[in-house]
């Protein structure tokens, strides 16, 4: 599988180049820095199965670029701001990865071209089975849980979901409406079940919806209903490079 990076940021395109290395049956047909001549490259060269093309851009952004570029390869966005996920997934963007992009994330992004793609078949089986994960990446608004139960499934929309917070073998999933669900699943599995772009974890022991966060005071993250859960020392980075791209930034100078 041929793949084209596109990204104004030289140390972006050394790290996915890296990544494409280290993958089987994966080859790197060219990168640029700059979109408009990466636009003409790949129009006079259109043999490319997958282009990771970078959103924030000076001249073009990338959502620009897609309406320019051959029609064909499937599309990766890859940005530091989630505010544009919306936008590039109106785009029939087949992933979008979220700076900075963990080798995991590039495995799972992998995975879902291959799909798209035809790259690879799925084992004959007789009713295949769904993970929680590709579900969240088909932007599904809900998912199912096992409550503890016998024979009982619960639906929760991730709309109503505050936060989460793990328990040894289990998570609680507290909602906006004050109901809470107790499943059998660790902090890992559940995350995999919620949409990237919506929910960030904020501690060992916590996950977070961020269109319910109020407020940001120091290692407190204060919610809606006067919630408020803690922001781990060894989460914190990641957790203020998402929500640094939705802050609103005057462009004056000082």
């Amino acid at each position: 599988m041929t793949c084209y990076i596109i990204d104004d940021e030289q140390h972006a395109i050394d790290t996915l180049s890296t990544y494409l290395s280290r993958v089987p049956d994966m080859e790197l047909a060219g990168t640029a820095t700059n979109p408009v001549a990466a636009i003409q490259s790949l129009k006079a060269h259109p043999n490319v199965d997958v282009i990771f093309l970078d959103v924030d851009m000076p001249d073009i952004s990338g959502i620009e670029a897609i309406e320019l570029l051959p029609k064909g390869p499937a599309i990766v966005f890859t940005t530091a701001h989630s505010n544009y996920a919306l936008n590039a997934f109106e785009q029939n963007a087949i992933d979008f990865l979220l700076k900075p992009i963990s080798f995991a994330k590039f495995l799972k992004s992998i995975d879902k071209i291959k799909a798209y793609l035809g790259k690879i078949k799925p084992e004959q089986t007789t009713t295949p089975v769904v993970p929680p994960a590709t579900i969240a990446a088909q932007s599904q608004t809900s998912m199912f849980i096992n409550p503890g139960t016998r024979g009982k499934v619960q639906q929760i929309y991730f709309s109503e979901i505050l936060y989460i917070e793990g328990l040894k073998n289990y998570v609680l999933i507290y909602t906006a409406s004050g109901g809470k669900y107790t499943t059998y699943l660790t902090m890992n599995e559940i995350m995999t079940a919620l949409p990237e772009i919506k929910f960030v974890r904020t501690h060992k022991s916590f996950i977070v919806n961020i269109d319910k966060i109020v407020s940001v005071d120091g290692n407190s993250i204060n919610l809606v209903e006067q919630n408020q859960i803690p922001l781990g020392t060894s989460y914190r980075e990641n957790f203020m490079n998402i929500i640094s791209g939705l802050i609103v930034k005057t462009q004056r100078k000082a």
